[in-house]
């Protein structure tokens, strides 16, 4: 490592990434430095506690991300630089504990954690995957189309395929399921002919119309404002409040950003949070 080290480009940082609590055991010194020519940092870290401690890896890491992160939004550019960490012990007796982060892990998973931690992570690249493969799995097949096709300028002709397979778990008494599909699709889904989508989900046996109106004109105001409905005044005085509650559910359910829910819906981030627990 030394001989990658530029030691004529070292500068003293003034951060800090010690929790207060930590700072009468532990000291940490940041220098920005080039390595092989590219810009980086040496971490020091001085463990001035009587006794080593067990998980100092993972605190190594925890602060090495620190800087990552520091450097990313001071820098915005898109590439994280190289941390070196150093720790330099003077406890009053021998350092015992181990320093390789996959040791803290338990011996029998410890293959799978390196075959997992800091490798390429796995991605369902959802754009490459056909309609027809997707077909082939009932559950995550279906949601998967939604997905897949949820920010088309049209998702009607998708829609009316996918709504074969939606009947298919409605008769398996899969009501919250859809539930949720419908929402996501109201709520998201694009289409001129709002009229010919109501029509292809009022196929489900199990849909309650009146509450697919309501919940269709709170999410998608503007369909009211063209006449694409009519009458909706009643049922959205009487449903709007049940229908908050059931989009944020719905929407949490899907993993949904609080932020994003608290936009679609109205309701504040605390409410939410009272909802969903």
């Amino acid at each position: 490592m030394r001989e990658n080290i530029d030691l004529s480009s070292i500068q003293l940082q003034r951060e800090s990434y010690i929790d207060d609590k930590l700072k009468s055991q532990i000291i940490d010194l940041l220098y920005k430095v080039d390595f092989n020519g590219k810009p980086g940092f040496l971490y020091l870290l001085i463990e001035h506690a009587s006794q080593s401690h067990p998980l100092l890896s993972f605190r190594l890491l925890k602060y090495m991300m620190g800087v990552m992160e520091d450097h990313l939004r001071t820098t915005k550019k898109k590439e994280l630089p190289l941390v070196y960490p150093l720790v330099l012990y003077i406890g009053k007796r021998p350092y015992t504990h181990t320093l390789n982060l996959f040791d803290l892990f338990p011996e029998e998973e410890r293959k799978l954690v390196k075959q997992t931690l800091f490798s390429p992570y796995n991605l369902i690249d959802l754009t490459q995957n056909s309609d027809e493969e997707l077909r082939k799995y009932l559950w995550y097949g279906t949601m998967a189309r939604i997905l897949k096709h949820i920010h088309d300028a049209n998702i009607l002709p998708s829609f009316k395929e996918i709504i074969q397979d939606l009947k298919i778990l409605e008769a398996s008494g899969e009501e919250s399921y859809i539930r949720t599909v419908l929402t996501y699709v109201l709520a998201l889904g694009e289409t001129l002919h709002q009229e010919d989508l109501f029509e292809t989900i009022k196929e489900l046996k199990t849909v309650d119309e009146e509450k697919l109106m309501t919940l269709a004109d709170y999410l998608k105001p503007d369909v009211y404002k063209r006449g694409v409905q009519q009458g909706l005044e009643k049922g959205f005085a009487e449903g709007v409040e049940k229908s908050k509650t059931e989009i944020a559910r719905n929407m949490f359910s899907m993993g949904m950003d609080l932020k994003v829910i608290s936009s679609a819906t109205g309701l504040s981030t605390q409410e939410i949070k009272r909802l969903i627990h």
